[in-house]
């Protein structure tokens, strides 16, 4: 407990030291904090670049510096309303020793290499990959996200997985939609399953019934599902066939 708070008093000193300062900091961290702030969502964004102007960001909110080199050294932003991935760009910050996100929505992890030089890191409130969504509608971004049931998500980044679930809107690439119906995949180089779908764009994997499958380089198999563009493979029976596709068996 006592080395908790004499952390937290060393962060208000430094921030309070920024804060009382108005010089430049260093050109690397200037450019880290703008690609930061540039790629995240919400109001709490939008009101955070309005704040950071200018080259002095030693003296920006949320932010504190080194006094003899000027390299930040503390970036504290609780609960600002900040959404969207956690960019990648603050993994740039070389000499960061402390971090406090908590009580944002924001999504992802801390860069493993940023990770292993803080002293203190405040994350409360963030949503982690691999988490599993229930019951309510939710925007789902990121990489390795689980919807394990639930309908009408948002789901979009790389290597996610709808296990289950209805009316899901999916998009990005390598994604699995495992069982479900009546989702919307766009994108590429996802495996799809179940009925009702719509799938767009290329080499995706589909199987299951009634998809509306459009694009190119798809595998489909099943029956009744509606098959557009070109250079697709179809097997099963029953299907509706459009465009230059190869079709392996048709009933």
């Amino acid at each position: 407990m006592a080395k908790c708070c004499m952390l937290l008093l060393f962060l208000g000193f430094l921030l309070q030291v920024a804060g009382a300062k108005s010089w430049s900091c260093h050109h690397d961290d200037l450019h880290a904090l703008r690609g930061f702030a540039e790629n995240l969502s919400g109001k709490g964004a939008v009101r955070l670049r309005a704040a950071w102007s200018g080259a002095s960001c030693c003296s920006w909110e949320g932010v504190g510096c080194e006094t003899a080199s000027g390299r930040v050294v503390a970036l504290r932003l609780p609960k600002r309303g900040l959404g969207g991935i956690i960019p990648s760009s603050i993994g740039e910050l070389d000499h960061l020793r402390y971090l406090d996100l908590s009580g944002n929505s924001l999504v992802g992890e801390v860069p493993k290499s940023l990770q292993k030089q803080l002293k203190s890191l405040t994350t409360d409130g963030l949503s982690s990959n691999r988490r599993t969504l229930d019951e309510e509608p939710n925007t789902i971004s990121g990489t390795n996200n689980s919807v394990g049931s639930g309908s009408n998500n948002v789901v979009s980044g790389n290597d996610n997985t709808v296990i289950s679930g209805n009316n899901n809107h999916v998009s990005g690439s390598n994604n699995t939609v495992v069982t479900g119906s009546d989702n919307t995949v766009v994108g590429s180089n996802h495996v799809v399953s179940g009925t009702n779908h719509i799938v767009t764009d290329n080499n995706n994997v589909v199987s299951g019934n009634d998809n509306n499958v459009s694009g190119s380089f798809h595998t489909v198999s099943g029956e009744h599902n509606t098959v557009s563009g070109s250079n697709n493979t179809v097997s099963g029976s029953n299907h509706i066939v459009s465009g230059s596709n190869k079709v392996v068996t048709d009933g």
